[in-house]
């Protein structure tokens, strides 16, 4: 594999019917319960597994009361969005206050089922698990959490890649998305566009350690305050919670992930072309992102917002003195209080 390709791979790799599982909880207090699930894709031999945290007591459905979070390209959703800092996760914070929050593993990441390709050599099969797959596995979700709630739409927060692939959905599906949220979102990258060669030698997955993840989220953080914005004893419980979500790693202190997203990346957005349309978003949406965040910066999340022309309510936040892991740093409850607050403004 040649130099550069390694390159593009390491780069991206730092950015960032169904049967009960198990019934857990109450996670506080008797206030918010959680539920686990893993449902039936809309592909064959696709299992998807799905973590669910509500309040205890939950009467009535609401649409802008109802998220899914969709995770970025290296680690699966239920070890961040649901990562208890300080004795709650995102996930509880929410449920307290009156949401039905889920966390979506896509195929290939976490607890949901790998592609055959994954166990096999990475160079044997073609990339797996891109965009247009996940979007697939947001809309069986959907499908599920919807049914389940007898409700028609919901709300989409995704991180990162995550953010391309709710606002892919979103764009697709309108009808069923009540408001959209884009968290540190990818766009164009200024760098020089691979060639042909390069993306056709992208292999199906890639092994990646998360325990050097810290150090590439704090990349632009002055030194002084990176022990503050991400202490050692959060990132380490971070780390051990996704080590514990591939369960047949490669190697001893990594995880796997599909290099779908990989190819995505060098097909789209180093060659100057999006991966999606943020002016057909037709649903409130909100761009949020990290002073700091050095994996999207905020010009990133900024030229999405300005191509935000067909939504009925737009708002962009940035939170100081963050990264791109604003969702269990220090300066956390600013990201949770603005997405918060948003899902209850009223759309004039």
């Amino acid at each position: 594999m040649s130099r550069r390709l390694l390159g593009w791979m390491w780069s991206l790799a730092v950015v960032a019917g169904a049967m009960v599982v198990g019934l857990v909880g109450p996670a506080d207090a008797a206030a918010v319960m959680t539920e686990e699930f893993t449902i039936s894709g809309h592909k064959p031999d696709v299992r998807l597994y799905l973590r669910n945290k509500h309040p205890d007591e939950l009467n009535n459905a609401k649409a802008n009361k109802t998220v899914l979070f969709i995770h970025g390209a290296s680690y699966p959703a239920h070890s961040s969005f649901d990562l208890a800092v300080e004795g709650k996760s995102w996930m509880d914070w929410m449920a307290e206050r009156g949401f039905d929050v889920y966390a979506l593993d896509i195929r290939g990441y976490g607890k949901s089922s790998r592609p055959a390709a994954m166990s096999q050599t990475p160079e044997a099969n073609a990339p797996v698990v891109d965009t247009t797959q996940a979007v697939e596995d947001v809309a069986a979700a959907v499908d599920f959490i919807l049914s389940r709630r007898s409700t028609d739409k919901l709300v989409l927060v995704g991180w990162s890649w995550g953010a391309t692939v709710a606002g892919t959905y979103a764009t697709q599906t309108p009808q069923r998305v009540e408001r959209l949220v884009l968290y540190a979102p990818q766009w164009l990258r200024d760098v020089a566009p691979p060639s042909e060669a390069d993306i056709a030698r992208v292999p199906a997955w890639r092994s990646v350690d998360p325990r050097l993840a810290r150090d590439i989220w704090l990349k632009s953080v002055p030194e002084a305050k990176r022990d503050t914005v991400l202490p050692k004893s959060v990132f380490t419980t971070w780390m051990n919670a996704t080590l514990n979500s591939d369960k047949e790693p490669a190697m001893p202190g990594t995880v796997r992930a599909p290099n779908g997203v990989v190819a995505d990346t060098m097909k789209y957005w180093a060659m100057g072309k999006p991966r999606w349309k943020p002016e057909s978003v037709s649903v409130p949406c909100l761009v949020i992102q990290g002073e700091w965040d050095s994996e999207a910066p905020p010009a990133m999340g900024m030229t999405v917002f300005n191509r935000l022309s067909q939504t009925p309510l737009k708002r962009y936040v940035m939170v100081g003195e963050t990264t791109h892991a604003a969702l269990f740093e220090a300066n956390r409850h600013q990201l949770y209080n603005a997405v918060k607050e948003f899902l209850e403004t009223p759309v004039q």
